[in-house]
């Protein structure tokens, strides 16, 4: 599923504005890899972007002030419209609006 536009670090003073596919509903490999847990996420949930807040971290990763990897994904501020979720998530269902807090996203 394609889609989600997002706004990409691209170094200092540069920026980009892309369109990524939408993440699966499961760990990615690299974070699971050795730890001996599966790769499926029945606590998780993926969402449609409706909306996003450009956090002051993010400025002063763009600005210079302190480094990011070119590539990464800025605006950990969102709201958004659940598009699946997870069989263990208990309040949030499919079509739900939500917001997310900038320490869990």
């Amino acid at each position: 599923m394609a889609g989600n536009r997002v706004v990409v670090y691209q170094g200092p003073g540069r920026v980009s504005v892309e369109s990524i596919d939408y993440p699966k509903l499961e760990l990615p490999a690299d974070v699971v890899r050795g730890l001996g847990v599966q790769r499926q996420a029945p606590h998780a949930a993926i969402l449609k972007l409706v909306s996003t807040n450009i956090c002051g971290s993010d400025q002063h990763m763009v600005r210079g002030r302190t480094t990011a990897p070119v590539g990464q994904t800025l605006g950990h501020e969102i709201t958004g419209e659940v598009v699946e979720a997870g069989s263990d998530v208990l309040f949030v269902r499919q079509g739900d609006i939500c917001s997310v807090p900038f320490n869990i996203a």
